[in-house]
C-alpha cells in the first residue's frame, strides 16, 4: 500500500502569511507614537493654562481648547515677543529714549492669553502700590481717564480713556484706542501690566528690557491679508514687567505716562 496516498488523509497545514506587512506595522507604531506624544503634551498644555490663574478666556477646560487651538495658530512664536523689526527706529518720547537699560536677564513669561510673569516678581505690598498709579493717574487727570475693570481681562482693574472723550472725539484718538474699546492697560495679580504704547514708544521699551508683546500683539502674516487687531488686540500692547525695586517703581510711572499720551492723544497727561 502507498503510504503517501491513503485514503481520508488531511494535508499538513500550511504556515500562513502575516496579515500586517512592516510597513504596515511601522505606520501603526507611528500612528500610536504620535497619539500618545499628543495627549500628554495637551494634558501638560492644559497644565499650564490653569496655573496662569483667570484671564480673558475662560478659566476651564473650553478656554484652553480656544486659546491652544483656535487662537495660538495666529499668534506671535514665544521666541518672538522682544522682535521690534515691524516697529519705527524715530519718534520716541524723549522720556522713554532716556530711559536706561533694565538690569538683569528678563523674566520668565508664560501663556497666550492670559499672558503672565513667572519669575522676579514682587511682593503683595508692590501690587498694592503698582495699583496705586492707575489711581492717581485717574486722579490726576480726571477729564481724560478713567479706571475700571479690564475688558480684556475681566478679573483685573485698568486704565481706560475716558468714556467722554472716547464718544465725544473720536476722530482725535488713535484706532488702537478705538479697537480696544479705550482700554490703556490693566494690571495682573502678579504685579506685571499690559499696556499700549506708540510703535516707537514700543521698539525702545522692549529693546531696553523693559517688557515684551502679547503674543497676540502681531499684524497677521500676508496669507491672512495682513490683518489687524485680530481678537481686538493691537500690535503694540505690551507686557510690562513688574518693579522690583523703587527705581523701577519709579520708571514705571514714566511707562503709565507714555501709554495714557498715546491713548488719548494727548501729550499734557499728568504723570501718575
Amino acid at each position: 500500500m502507498d503510504l503517501y496516498n491513503l485514503p481520508n488523509v488531511t494535508e499538513p497545514p500550511q504556515p500562513m502569511a502575516s496579515s500586517l506587512s512592516i510597513p504596515s506595522i511601522l505606520l501603526v507604531t507611528t500612528l500610536m507614537v504620535a497619539l500618545i506624544s499628543l495627549v500628554y503634551w495637551c494634558v501638560q498644555d492644559y497644565r499650564l493654562y490653569m496655573s496662569l490663574g483667570p484671564g480673558g478666556p475662560p478659566y476651564n477646560i473650553w478656554g484652553w481648547i480656544l486659546t491652544s487651538f483656535l487662537v495660538r495658530p495666529f499668534t506671535l512664536a514665544a521666541d518672538d515677543t522682544t522682535w521690534t523689526g515691524d516697529y519705527p527706529d524715530f519718534g520716541c518720547h524723549k522720556e522713554i529714549e532716556a530711559l536706561p537699560e533694565r538690569a538683569g536677564e528678563r523674566p520668565v513669561v508664560l501663556g497666550i492669553a492670559p499672558q503672565r510673569q513667572f519669575t522676579q516678581s514682587p511682593g503683595p505690598e508692590m501690587n498694592k502700590r503698582v495699583s496705586s498709579l492707575f489711581a492717581t493717574a485717574e486722579q490726576n487727570n480726571s477729564k481724560l481717564l478713567q479706571q475700571r475693570l479690564s475688558a480684556f481681562e475681566r478679573h483685573h482693574v485698568a486704565l481706560f480713556v475716558h468714556q467722554i472723550l472716547l464718544l465725544s472725539n473720536p476722530e482725535s484718538l488713535p484706532e488702537t484706542a478705538i479697537r480696544s474699546g479705550g482700554e490703556i492697560g490693566h494690571l495682573h495679580g502678579e504685579t506685571s501690566l499690559h499696556l499700549y504704547f506708540s510703535p516707537a514708544d514700543a521698539k525702545v521699551i522692549i529693546d531696553k528690557g523693559w517688557a515684551e508683546r502679547h503674543r497676540c500683539a502681531r499684524t497677521q502674516p500676508w496669507w491672512f491679508g495682513w490683518r489687524k487687531y485680530l481678537w481686538s488686540i493691537g500690535d503694540t500692547f505690551l507686557l510690562v514687567y513688574a518693579p522690583r525695586d523703587e527705581a523701577e517703581y519709579d520708571i514705571l510711572k514714566t511707562l503709565i505716562r507714555a501709554s495714557a499720551r498715546f491713548m488719548t492723544g494727548r501729550e499734557d497727561i499728568a504723570e501718575p
